[in-house]
């Protein structure tokens, strides 16, 4: 599940969504990746096929490499602002790709 706080909603501007990137950090493993969150144009991610839609009430995006480890899973999103600069957050773990391409990650809580 998806949560974006209200300042995060409040933040994103009409043309823009955040994306979910999936950054390659190996050459000999091709699923070993990392990844970050970064705010783009909406033209850039919608209809595209290497990007897939994460939430129905916002427009956060994850990359196909990405999706498949993001999606199910518990994520909040929010916003920092340091000397104005937005900047989005999540609360992932700092190494969650690398986690997850090693097979290290926990499993996700089944809701009750």
């Amino acid at each position: 599940m998806l949560r974006i706080t209200q300042q995060a909603r409040d933040a994103l501007g009409e043309k823009d969504a955040l994306l979910f990137d999936w950054h390659r950090v190996a050459i000999c493993c091709a699923a070993a990746g990392e990844i970050s969150l970064r705010r783009v144009p909406r033209a850039l991610v919608e209809g595209g096929s290497a990007h897939r839609p994460l939430s129905e009430s916002a427009p956060v995006y994850a990359h196909r490499m990405a999706f498949a480890h993001l999606a199910g899973r518990d994520v909040a999103v929010d916003v920092r602002r340091t000397l104005g600069v937005r900047r989005f957050t999540h609360d992932l773990p700092t190494d969650f790709g690398l986690r997850v391409s090693l097979g290290r990650l926990p499993a996700t809580k089944e809701p009750a």
